[in-house]
């Protein structure tokens, strides 16, 4: 039990360090893919840039992870007060340069989405790996921040 629970805790300590506040106290996001509990990859992602990952089972996946847009924020906003916030998630087939969408879905910028054959997030047979995507974005304190916390 013991073992476990400093598994996890270690576990989601290295996931959270790899995104960070910058200088200016501007919070980056990150994400890791893992397939069957073990990471293939983790980066930064940039807004409009595909990044490649070739699966366990040979499939070549892209993935493009965006800021939510002002028009998705206003759609949810029209059924509920608030929401998280939130990034645009594109699947694609990566081994054309000219990359099939294959699932297209919203996530919380500090959530785990999943994806493959059985489903989560989207059901995407084409993949043959169930596919985890753990996404952090930390919220960034500065002295600034902290100052007016004194107001």
């Amino acid at each position: 039990m013991i073992k476990a629970l400093i598994c996890a805790i270690f576990a989601s300590t290295s996931f959270a360090a790899f995104a960070s506040c910058t200088n200016d106290g501007k919070s980056s996001q990150s994400v890791t893919l893992s397939v069957a509990g073990k990471q293939l990859d983790r980066w930064e992602p940039i807004a409009g840039q595909i990044h490649r990952v070739v699966l366990p089972a040979g499939f070549e996946l892209g993935l493009q992870i965006e800021p939510a847009t002002a028009e998705k924020y206003r759609e949810l906003l029209k059924r509920v007060r608030s929401v998280d916030e939130l990034v645009k998630i594109t699947l694609l087939d990566g081994k054309d340069s000219a990359a099939k969408a294959l699932s297209v879905t919203w996530g919380g910028t500090n959530s785990r989405q999943g994806f493959g054959p059985r489903g989560g997030a989207n059901r995407v047979v084409e993949m043959g790996d169930q596919v985890d995507l753990w996404l952090h974005k930390p919220v960034c304190i500065t002295l600034e921040s902290v100052a007016s916390m004194d107001q």
